[in-house]
């Protein structure tokens, strides 16, 4: 878990939360087809690929699959 203090740049630290999915690939056509916004990534690090996504209605998530996805 990470705790900011809003002195991160845009989108980061304004997601209300995270979600492990199993295909990110598949979760991000989904979510876009349904009006969602990537606003950063996909990107990949140390065997984990996340995004940031903005929901219809301004809710933001961090998506992400890896070992714990």
């Amino acid at each position: 878990m990470s705790v900011t203090d809003g002195h991160l740049p845009y989108p980061f630290g304004r997601e209300v939360t995270g979600y492990a999915v199993r295909d990110l690939a598949a979760t991000l056509s989904r979510a876009e087809a349904a009006g969602a916004e990537m606003l950063w990534g996909p990107y990949a690090s140390g065997g984990r690929r996340s995004a940031m996504v903005q929901f219809p209605g301004g809710y933001v998530a961090e998506l992400h699959q890896g070992s714990d996805g």
